[in-house]
């Protein structure tokens, strides 16, 4: 690969504003961006050839989307792009307390690493860690050609064009990463690859130590027949390698794929050479965690922790307003009449739209289970981890005011799992409860002003900040990481706005601008590469 200059061309603005937000007035976020393009040979430096002493990076450069309908895979901007639940900034975007961290996967086709590199961003990106995946199959969808065989996934193919292909495409994805560290300032990147054999694993960790960059190898180990499967049918639906396939065509195709790579693939571990790597291996999905050489930072800490509470998810994340959202922060009247209505209609939506996906759970769990009593808020919840651990499952979470609560007693009165969360209740505005945007701008202009510099952090006098919300519900946050099938949050909005930060890696300064309107449903539909967000209107039902 020749070195070459990088390119200085200025982009257009480009503001990202979340699913339903307004646009955005803050003077934090209006700013020009310059835009940087993976396989633009000639936008980018050769580091990856170059002596550890030589590689240094040039101008900022910034990373290119790949693909996606949420933020994951985003390019940083440094200034505008801070995680949710960020404790601290530091000019240089990194955290103090840890190094640069690459983190390689390695497992055969089908284990779940994609899903577990884009999961892992999300989660780091929202702790405001400046964390990017690279993804090596979307190199080599780039430089491939039509008429390359299976061959092309082997370490050691006989043609010499899969070779060369092969090659170029790991080059040109670990060039990336150097650039992420060097010149994007980058904390933690996430090395999306098969890395079948040893001596692949120790070049990678060789190379990346000489330049002071730990580096930690994720193996992900499927032994579950029934969970294999799985990921091979998501896999012929929605890879980008199968677009525009037939599915039988893409399953045959992926399958055999699989079959061609296994008998080159050796489990790390199993040679001596290793005993030197960091490695963790990562057995369906969370079943079984083994650590090798877990002298690890406050990072891969906090990866480790993440990984035991990670499981790949067949359900949605339903978010709904509770009514009367907008009643003053200390009120809690129950449901009155429309409340009650608003109550029928929102479950019977929700059914009839799992039913429309082929869910069937719901009226099938009401024949095989006796009606059984609500815990009431002053009664123990179980333990975290219990919940939504079949595909088959609904849990509705409902923060601790009244008419949250009875919001859910048509739910109820259908055997579904209700959890009341004191995390959930709504930000606590303060001295500025109930007032207009103009009326706080007349009887506190000062704090208004700070306000409107940066609405997600700033809390008015006795009032708590977005951000203060996001580290409070934190724990919820890894609950829902744990749960494999659908769960229906009702709540404020402004804690909603949160939780879909979350889940759709908004910038912390898009989050006070989403809208989520009294008469939808949101949906968040998981995907190994990326989530995406629907609305569902509540209908309205004759016989209420």
């Amino acid at each position: 690969m020749s070195s070459s200059a990088i390119s200085d061309d200025e982009g257009e603005c480009e503001i990202f504003n979340g699913f339903g937000s307004s646009p955005i007035k803050s003077r934090n976020q209006m700013r020009t961006t310059k835009r940087w393009s993976f396989h633009n040979n000639n936008a980018r430096p050769n580091l990856y050839d170059l002596p550890v002493d030589a590689s240094t990076g040039g101008p900022p450069r910034r990373l290119s989307d790949i693909t996606g309908i949420d933020g994951v895979h985003k390019a940083i901007d440094p200034v505008y792009e801070l995680g949710g639940a960020q404790l601290y900034s530091t000019e240089s975007g990194r955290l103090f307390h840890a190094g640069k961290i690459i983190i390689a996967l390695a497992g055969l086709p089908g284990r779940g690493k994609t899903h577990l590199s884009v999961s892992l961003t999300r989660y780091l990106r929202w702790l405001g860690v400046k964390t990017h995946s690279f993804h090596l199959g979307n190199y080599r969808r780039a430089s491939a050609e039509d008429d390359i065989t299976h061959d092309l996934f082997v370490p050691t193919p006989k043609s010499e064009k899969a070779h060369a292909i092969r090659e170029k495409a790991v080059n040109e994805c670990l060039n990336d990463i150097l650039n992420f560290f060097k010149a994007d300032k980058g904390q933690v990147a996430i090395y999306d690859a098969v890395n079948a054999i040893p001596e692949f694993r120790l070049e990678l960790h060789e190379k990346f130590t000489e330049l002071n960059i730990q580096v930690l190898f994720i193996e992900s180990l499927i032994t579950d027949d029934s969970m294999l499967i799985k990921n091979i049918e998501e896999a012929a639906r929605l890879s980008p390698d199968y677009v525009n396939w037939d599915y039988e065509k893409a399953y045959k195709d992926y399958s055999e794929r699989i079959n061609v790579l296994a008998p080159y693939y050796i489990p790390m571990g199993s040679q001596d050479e290793e005993e030197q790597l960091s490695y963790i291996k990562f057995v369906n999905f969370g079943e079984r965690i083994e650590l090798h050489n877990s002298n690890y930072g406050y990072l891969i800490n906090k990866v480790v922790f993440y990984l035991m509470n990670s499981r790949i998810k067949s359900g949605s994340v339903f978010f709904a307003r509770c009514y009367k959202n907008s009643l003053d922060y200390s009120y809690d009247p129950p449901l009155d009449e429309d409340g009650i209505k608003y109550a029928r209609n929102l479950t019977r939506t929700l059914i009839d739209h799992l039913k429309s996906q082929g869910k069937n759970y719901i009226e099938e769990n009401l024949k095989s289970t006796e009606l059984k009593r609500e815990l009431s808020v002053d009664e123990r919840q179980p333990a975290a981890g219990v919940d939504g651990v079949d595909d088959d499952s609904l849990v509705v979470w409902t923060s601790v005011k009244k008419r949250t609560i009875q919001t859910t007693k048509y739910f109820r009165e259908k055997n579904i799992k209700i959890r009341h969360r004191i995390q959930l209740s709504q930000k606590n505005p303060g001295i500025v409860g109930n007032l207009s945007d103009e009326e706080i701008k007349q009887k506190f202009p000062d704090e208004y002003a700070q306000y409107d510099m940066d609405p997600y952090h700033y809390r008015f006098p006795r009032a708590e900040s977005y951000h203060d919300l996001a580290i409070k519900i934190e724990p919820l946050i890894l609950e829902m990481e744990r749960m494999s099938g659908d769960i229906l949050i009702i709540a404020d909005d402004t804690v909603l706005k949160v939780f879909y930060g979350y889940l759709m890696s908004c910038s912390c300064y898009d989050i006070p601008d989403l809208d989520f309107k009294t008469d939808e449903i949101i949906e968040i539909k998981f995907n190994a590469y990326s989530n995406s967000a629907e609305r569902i209107k509540i209908k309205e039902y004759d016989d209420n």
